[in-house]
């Protein structure tokens, strides 16, 4: 069942301790506000964007000669 939420003086909202709890956010975290097609997302912002992002897309990588790769690259470079 969803949870609802009301808008305060101030347009305030007051995130639901369940939803709180569940994503272990506390007092000073921040959260990044997206707009989306049919409404608003709330998402916590990443302690650090370096550690969030690590691994993303390592399926590409699969499979290559990472050496041979920044070989070619750097002779790439040189011309």
């Amino acid at each position: 069942m969803p949870i609802t939420v009301k808008i305060g003086k101030r347009f305030q909202v007051v995130l639901p301790k369940a939803v709180r709890e569940k994503l272990a956010l506390r007092e000073g975290d921040e959260l990044v506000v997206e707009v989306a097609r049919r409404g608003i997302l709330l998402i916590p912002k990443p302690k650090s964007y370096t550690r969030h992002m690590e691994g993303l897309h390592k399926e590409v990588w699969e499979g290559l000669d990472l050496q041979a790769f920044l070989e070619e690259e750097r002779r790439e470079w040189e011309r």
